[in-house]
């Protein structure tokens, strides 16, 4: 029978994190040789090397690789033990490491943070914002327990629940040939200067997916890391973008001129979801959350779009 403790895994765990000896017998609170005596009883117990030593330089073996994905999951599920404990009898009472993309976090989260203050006042809920990716690379560490995120995207090892569509609209300055159109479709913008965010924005992939329009080339690029730097870009004429109606329904382009026209083709909108680590022990509380964020979301997404500006 193998026996590894928890202690040994934390320590395995900080080292791979760390790629430093030192520095993981720092995060961890012991001397290095403790630490390092920790990692060489785990590999007699398994009968594998985990830590390449020979070079001058810390390298995880393929099984060390192995071991620290699936120590993460370990480890994450051990952590929960204690608030799935706790909110048995009552749901969405303890803290909650919440995930939130760009396109989403200063539009969306103004409004459900004291919505859902006010539905779980026993709710702690501490908000991250950061690119898709590295929201679910989080979630699979145990970093954070579920994410706001904007779907198509690989949500494979996840729970995902569908909060609402998201449509897509185009944004052109006043006096722009497209101004006055009642939609506007792939076709008509062959010829346009797209302005995108930069690369690794999830909203940016699912808009050349959704037109598909060819990305400018680097040369030219505008590269732009929030919605109000393109806002601002399609104002001055520099281009046009895409804006979806959650940024728009949270008044993006309120003091601009610009003209907001809705996007016509085979994918017209994104969708936003919750996402969770599929069988996560806190499966009720974030399908009550979602139920919560969905209802929010409809209501505050019902807002009108202000109706495309006459050209001048």
């Amino acid at each position: 029978m193998v026996n590894i403790s928890v202690r040994q895994l934390r320590y395995f765990l900080a080292l791979a994190d760390t790629a430093s000896f030192s520095k993981a017998a720092k995060r961890v609170g012991v001397t290095q040789s403790t630490l390092s005596a920790a990692i060489q009883e785990m590999e007699a117990v398994l009968g594998v090397r985990l830590v390449d030593r020979s070079g001058r330089h810390f390298e995880l073996m393929a099984t060390g690789e192995l071991l620290a994905r699936q120590a993460r999951e370990i480890l994450a599920r051990i952590d929960d033990l204690p608030a799935s404990l706790s909110r048995e009898a009552r749901p969405l009472t303890t803290r909650l490491r919440l995930g939130v993309i760009p396109s989403i976090a200063p539009f969306l989260l103004p409004r459900a943070l004291p919505h859902v203050r006010a539905a779980f006042p026993e709710l702690h809920v501490a908000v991250r914002e950061g690119l898709t990716q590295s929201l679910i690379a989080d979630i699979r560490s145990g970093n954070l327990d579920a994410a706001i995120i904007a779907l198509p995207f690989s949500t494979t090892g996840f729970q995902a629940e569908p909060l609402c569509e998201d449509e897509f609209f185009v944004a052109v300055s006043a006096h722009h040939r497209l101004a006055d159109r009642a939609n506007v479709s792939a076709s008509e913008l062959e010829d346009e200067q797209i302005l995108l965010l930069e690369s690794g924005h999830c909203l940016r992939d699912q808009i050349l997916s959704t037109t598909g329009i060819r990305p400018p080339g680097d040369a030219d690029n505008i590269k732009a890391m929030s919605l109000l730097t393109l806002v601002q870009l399609a104002e001055n004429d520099l281009g046009i973008t895409f804006l979806p109606r959650i940024a728009i329904a949270a008044g993006i382009a309120q003091g601009t001129s610009l003209s907001l026209i809705p996007y016509r083709g085979k994918r017209s909108s994104r969708t936003l979801a919750l996402i969770w680590r599929a069988g996560a022990s806190r499966t009720p509380d974030y399908l009550i959350l979602a139920k919560t964020l969905r209802e929010l979301c409809r209501q505050f997404l019902d807002a009108d779009v202000p109706a495309p500006r006459p050209a001048a």
